[in-house]
């Protein structure tokens, strides 16, 4: 069964009066006081270890319970095993058919899942890493009790937990970082093209790329306009409404644009850029235990450095 990694944002929004304009404006709190004392790692620490003991939800029949619980730094990383209980079943050995165990009502099949919390210091959002195995998954059991463990503390105060998707980081990245080039590419340009360089060439077609370079390239509002309108409408925005080429008669399919963050260049396709999942695909990097499940420093090592990488990205160290 496959393993993934899904990464997922914290933060807390201070609640506003109801006739308050601005209520429908997000008021996203500095994590280490966001409350003006408080530090939202010391609550999540809290929490974690409210689960070092048995934990059930009647209402959901759902089970939770921490195995392993790890601060280091900014940092909580550990093993919660979650499984659902309230139905009679039957346990069947599918090779043989047989009937290998009666599973009761108060019988809950746990699973074991890592999960990593970060709380930056001077932020005001945090990342989330929770193992997934194949369908099973820990965030629809984890999510709402932590939600609840934060709202009867801070009643006006409100923790959001989001799916990190990759659209999000590549926005702020966009926005954030230098554009240090545009490359304007036609695919598959007609061979006619190349009849000045004619010493029998095949007739194949080409890839074709106008390149404009510069310390800053003035697109970033622009950008940036079309990325919002994308969000809002859903509707994919045109390549073609982002460079006008007034001076040349080239009629390009796509704008790559390679863009500095910190020391590294990273490059993205404008008409490709929300097709990455994301749930981050780990299967062939974990090492498995004798029961074929993660070892957990294998999970930490895989964790951290995929939390690094969201760090630089979404942080811009």
């Amino acid at each position: 069964m496959r393993t993934f990694l899904s990464a997922y944002t914290i933060r807390v929004d201070k609640k506003r009066d109801r006739n308050d304009q601005s209520k429908n404006q997000p008021d996203y709190c500095k994590l280490s006081c966001f409350n003006g004392q408080d530090d939202l790692y010391h609550v999540m620490l809290n929490f974690v270890h409210t689960l070092t003991e048995n934990f059930t939800n009647n209402t959901y029949k759902t089970y939770m319970k921490a195995t392993k619980v790890e601060p280091n730094g900014r940092s909580i990383s550990g093993v919660v095993e979650s499984g659902s209980y309230g139905i009679n079943s039957k346990v069947r050995n599918v090779e043989t058919d047989d009937i290998t165990y009666q599973k009761t009502k108060n019988d809950a099949e746990v699973l074991p899942f890592y999960f990593l919390f970060y709380i930056p210091q001077d932020k005001n959002e945090g990342i989330l890493l929770l193992q997934r195995t194949g369908k099973h998954g820990i965030v629809s059991n984890l999510r709402p009790s932590l939600e609840k463990y934060f709202s009867d503390k801070y009643r006006s105060y409100k923790l959001e937990i989001n799916t990190l998707v990759q659209e999000e980081i590549i926005k702020k990245i966009l926005c954030n970082g230098t554009i240090k080039k545009l490359r304007c590419v036609k695919y598959q340009a007609p061979v006619d093209i190349f009849d000045c360089l004619d010493e029998g060439h095949e007739e194949n077609s080409y890839n074709m790329e106008l390149v404009l370079s510069a310390h800053k390239i003035p697109i970033k509002e622009k950008l940036r306009n079309l990325l919002d309108s994308w969000s809002m409408s859903g509707e994919k925005f045109s390549v073609k409404s982002l460079v006008e080429l007034r001076d040349f008669n080239f009629d390009y399919d796509t704008v790559k644009v390679d863009v500095e963050i910190g020391d590294s260049i990273k490059t993205f396709d404008l008409g490709r850029l929300f097709t990455t999942r994301a749930d981050y695909d780990i299967s062939d990097q974990v090492i498995l235990e004798t029961d074929e499940h993660p070892t957990f420093a294998s999970m930490q090592n895989i964790s951290k450095t995929y939390l690094n990488d969201l760090i630089k990205r979404m942080y811009f160290l």
